[in-house]
């Protein structure tokens, strides 16, 4: 082959999502293609299983296991935060958010790489955790009522475990029996113990407020945790502050089922380490360096730390994982090789090169990185190097030229002639670009989600065509007739809109509800009285749904296809009449057929897809990764993946 304030206000209670079985994990080492937030070692159950798996900002879970390679499989989208993993060995709960509306907890089933099921929370999650035995998932909450409980066995939310409302909480705990636990609410700065049996209060602590990091050890006998560079040492049964040290940019090594606690300080990008040694199970020892580790990357910080006997991973901001030996104690090495740094072992390396677009010309397919232009095809696997990238990340096919352009930025949009390899200027947008479509010499942008620009490519005339709010997006279905996809909460409150370019008379179209429209789609030789796109509306039950939908511009009639259950903002379509491609609900790829009303899904690679392109004999499916996924059109099953290495070739799984 080729070279290779109310939690149980849940929006939904429970999302029992589908049981989708996805492709095989891809095995690696490449790192995180950005901050590794949370690691989860398997703290109880099978203790023959010493893998720990790293959850980052890029929506990736990776498994890594003891022969150093990572199972690298991306659930999700939206960053990842937190993620904890069940004793069973096979569970992996995920908290991910993007910060603002959208908090999700979902449970998901490593061996099969399904989700089992998914929780929508309408306040932030502050701790993720599973009981000793995985009986439960334990979900601190940023909001008055606090902590939620969700039965693993059969992913139902108990609404009333505990006897009171916790609050905001950002450790929990339970005991091996599960009869009772251990909770810390920082803006109360209480330690609580319940008992899981009753629900009743057992016993409560008055201790610091607003830590940070706050942890266990020692068997759940002391708690630690960080507030204005302070590391402040509790001992759990009785709430006393036992010590407080001063320490700088610290990472707490979560273990709680350790003799002593071990944190991880940043210093001039050497790695030391540190341990506050247990004494007696009454105090603690004065903090002791135990190593120091040779030096991260210029800019690099570590993030997250767990502990694994006597192997440490930390997770980094650079999306690296390192591994640190806990070495013996040191007092009878000579002083000379005691001075000396320890090795600091990367797990990752950044193996491939990234893929920012792809689109077909004619049969052939060109592949955008940050640094050139490619062009390749399933059947030879050759790397043919067209012309540098000056800077771009997105590219659109002309009759015999490339045009090159960058979302959200005021970038020159750019002509890359094929035959040449030359590159020119368009034209230079006075607003960020959202969209820019081509429609036989004439182009089309919006800038600023508000205006809507006509470019003619034969006579360099640049005219604006609309102004609004919330645009989404913009096509033209014949010379004069352009159609508008918006949010409705602008005016007018529809989210289509039809514009005559040379009137600009605007009309909206009231047969289309939905509160946002946006991947418009239309096929001039084949369908020309029928738009296509996707829309976002409530359904009965007043949650918001995401489905594909055709408006017939003669009879002004609407039609919807599979609707998802779920809200998706950022799906793509790509019309091959009949077949209207698309990623809708944000997992795999679908092929609606427009005239049989058949749905027909391809399974998923590794990475979440991200755009299509077609030729007579292929689909290529461009991956968030940067990784590109190859079909047979009729058939469901990858029939390659292929990573564009660093030096310039293929790589295939």
């Amino acid at each position: 082959m080729h070279s290779k304030k109310n939690v149980y206000t849940l929006l939904a209670t429970a999302l029992f999502a589908p049981a989708f079985i996805f492709a095989d994990a891809h095995v690696s080492t490449q790192a995180h293609q950005s901050t590794v937030t949370s690691l989860a070692p398997l703290y109880n159950g099978n203790t023959n299983d010493n893998a720990v798996f790293s959850g980052a900002l890029d929506g990736f879970l990776i498994k890594w296991t003891e022969d150093g390679m990572g199972e690298h499989y991306q659930i999700t989208d939206i960053p990842i935060r937190m993620i904890s993993r069940s004793p069973n060995g096979s569970d992996v709960a995920v908290y991910e958010s993007d910060g603002a509306s959208i908090n999700r907890v979902s449970i998901w089933n490593w061996k099969t790489l399904t989700r089992k099921y998914a929780f929508r929370f309408t306040d932030a999650v502050t701790s993720l955790s599973y009981s000793a035995k995985g009986t439960y998932l334990i979900c601190g909450t940023a909001s008055v009522s606090g902590t939620v409980f969700i039965n693993t066995a059969n992913g139902s939310v108990i609404s009333r475990k505990l006897s009171e409302a916790t609050g905001v909480v950002t450790m929990s705990y339970t005991s091996e029996t599960e009869k009772s636990l251990a909770l810390y609410s920082p803006t109360t700065g209480t330690l609580s113990y319940y008992d899981l049996h009753t629900g009743a209060v057992k016993v409560k602590f008055d201790v610091e407020r607003n830590l940070n990091q706050a942890c266990m050890f020692n068997n759940l006998i002391f708690m630690a945790g960080i507030k204005n560079n302070t590391l402040s040492i509790i001992r759990a049964t009785t709430g006393e502050t036992v010590a407080s040290y001063p320490v700088k940019n610290a990472v707490l090594i979560d273990s709680p089922y350790q003799k002593d606690l071990y944190y991880l300080a940043v210093e001039n990008r050497i790695v030391n380490l540190y341990t506050v040694q247990n004494d007696r199970n009454k105090t603690v020892i004065q903090p002791e360096l135990v190593a120091s580790y040779m030096r991260l990357k210029q800019n690099e910080i570590v993030q997250s730390a767990v502990r694994v006997q006597d192997t440490l991973y930390a997770g980094t901001s650079m999306g690296n994982i390192y591994t640190f030996a806990i070495p013996a104690s040191r007092a009878e090495e000579d002083e000379a090789n005691a001075s000396e740094p320890l090795p600091l072992m990367a797990l990752t390396d950044n193996m491939y090169d990234h893929i920012l677009d792809i689109t077909n010309f004619g049969e052939d397919f060109y592949f955008l990185t940050p640094t050139a232009i490619f062009l390749s095809t399933y059947t030879n696997g050759v790397v043919d190097k067209r012309g540098v990238n000056p800077g771009q990340t997105n590219m659109l096919a002309l009759s015999d030229s490339l045009i090159l352009w960058s979302r959200d930025t005021r970038q020159p949009v750019q002509r890359f002639d094929i035959a040449t390899g030359t590159l020119s200027t368009i034209f230079t947008p006075k607003n960020a670009v959202q969209v820019l479509r081509v429609f036989g010499d004439t182009l089309i942008d919006i800038e600023g989600n508000a205006l809507v620009n006509r470019y003619a490519l034969a006579t360099g005339k640049l005219e604006q065509l609309y102004q609004g709010a919330g645009l989404q997006d913009a096509l033209l279905t014949a010379e004069n007739d352009l159609y508008i996809a918006k949010s409705s909460a602008t005016n007018p409150e529809v989210p289509l809109l039809y514009v005559n370019c040379e009137t600009k008379e605007t009309v909206p179209i009231q047969a289309l509800k939905g509160t946002v429209a946006y991947a418009l789609a239309f096929d001039a030789e084949k369908n020309k009285n029928m738009l296509y796109g996707i829309t976002v509306s409530l359904g009965s039950n007043k949650a918001l749904k995401t489905s594909l939908f055709s408006y017939n511009m003669q009879s002004h009639t609407v039609s919807n296809y599979i609707p998802q259950n779920e809200e998706d903002n950022d799906a793509f379509t790509f019309l091959l009449y009949p077949q209207l491609y698309t990623n809708m609900g944000k997992n795999q790829i679908h092929a609606y057929n427009l005239q049989s009303r058949r749905d027909f899904t391809y399974k998923r690679s590794a990475s979440l897809p991200l755009k299509v392109a077609r030729n007579s004999e292929r689909l290529v499916v461009l991956n968030r990764d940067g990784s590109i996924s190859w079909y047979n059109p009729t058939l469901s099953g990858v029939l390659a993946d292929w990573y564009l290495t660093t030096d310039g070739q293929w790589f295939e799984f």
